[in-house]
């Protein structure tokens, strides 16, 4: 099911086509019975495209993967009671623990 594409997916990914399969020879040739000649235009049509300018597109990277799992997790357990800047600031903080220690925190509670 993954590799399946929706039809807004396959429009955007049109322009970046290369070249299609083949086409049936245009000779006019009927050789063959009525199942291999449809067994070979099913072939046809499930070929896989090539994209010209795929390996031109950077791939995820981790520390953004890991982010948005951080956010997945913060944001679960603590889904009603937080208000969206809190989040962000929790964040934020987690991402970069160069900005705050235990000094920080003992000098926020006092």
């Amino acid at each position: 099911k993954a590799t399946r594409l929706t039809r807004a997916e396959k429009a955007a990914l049109c322009p970046f086509a290369c070249g299609g399969p083949p086409g049936p020879p245009a000779d006019g040739e009927d050789e063959g019975s009525f199942v291999e000649h449809l067994e070979k235009r099913c072939k046809l049509a499930v070929e896989e495209q090539q994209y010209a300018l795929l390996r031109s597109i950077p791939p995820t990277s981790n520390m953004g993967d890991r982010f948005f799992c951080l956010a997945r997790v913060t944001f679960g357990h603590e889904r009603n009671s937080l208000h969206p800047m809190t989040l962000e600031q929790i964040l934020f903080l987690r991402q970069n623990p160069s900005y705050w220690d235990v000094r920080t925190v003992d000098s926020v509670r006092r």
